[in-house]
């Protein structure tokens, strides 16, 4: 399964709420049309404080999109559908640098269906997660697709845990290097409730598996984050 995560800053001058507002209202009917997309959900973030021992790295959003395709060809063929309906639409409600990371998900834990009667039931954390220095892209995708989330199974509390790999990063339509948008992976966690958040990130299990990801991970930013379902 390809992500396409759009990330989005609120046009100056608009309140949280009136991006919101138009993001699901007029942005999310236009954008639910495109070709081939198997799911759409967005992200609007409700909590920005830094949750982690890392430094805080360059990502800063309001909230990010999620349009969900079977391959890179089909999210290709899906945007090019809208005729640039949807790109000429983002600067009516948000900054128009609205960087694009395109993404391989691999669903570590799988939330149990239940709990995504409504997902705006459950704590959402997102984590944007950039290489440390002298690490190799290569490397970094060893020690956090492989040896990282055995470690995380360790961890007590959390209810889901999704890994997002990043293939593609896209700056006003075009490909650009790590270094133009240095993000390597993105983390999904879900959690039933504060308590359960707490536990997790009070445990020892998490101490450890943070000191692992200090190794490689550099600059992370985190947020927590209300999730709608569009499609």
């Amino acid at each position: 399964m390809i992500s396409r995560l759009g990330l989005l800053k609120r046009k100056e001058g608009m309140t949280q709420d009136e991006f919101q507002d138009y993001w699901l209202n007029v942005h999310g009917p236009i954008a639910k049309e495109m070709k081939n997309l198997r799911h759409y959900s967005q992200h609007v973030v409700c909590d920005n404080e830094h949750r982690h021992p890392l430094g805080q790295g360059p990502i800063v959003i309001d909230g990010y999109s999620e349009l969900q395709f079977d391959s890179y060809g089909d999210m290709v063929e899906g945007v090019a559908s809208l005729e640039g309906r949807g790109a000429d639409d983002v600067p009516k409600f948000a900054d128009p640098y609205n960087p694009i990371l395109v993404c391989v998900k691999k669903m570590v834990r799988r939330t149990p269906q239940y709990l995504f009667k409504d997902d705006r039931n459950l704590i959402k954390r997102i984590s944007f997660m950039g290489r440390a220095d002298g690490v190799s892209a290569e490397e970094w995708q060893y020690q956090w697709w492989e040896v990282h989330s055995e470690m995380v199974h360790t961890m007590p509390g959390y209810a889901g845990y999704a890994q997002n790999l990043v293939i593609d990063r896209i700056v006003n339509g075009v490909s650009v290097p790590y270094e133009e948008l240095p993000v390597e992976g993105v983390v999904e966690f879900w959690f039933e409730n504060t308590d359960a958040f707490n536990e997790c990130y009070d445990s020892p299990e998490f101490k450890r598996t943070s000191q692992h990801g200090s190794e490689f991970i550099g600059g992370i930013n985190t947020y927590l984050t209300e999730v709608y379902d569009i499609l």
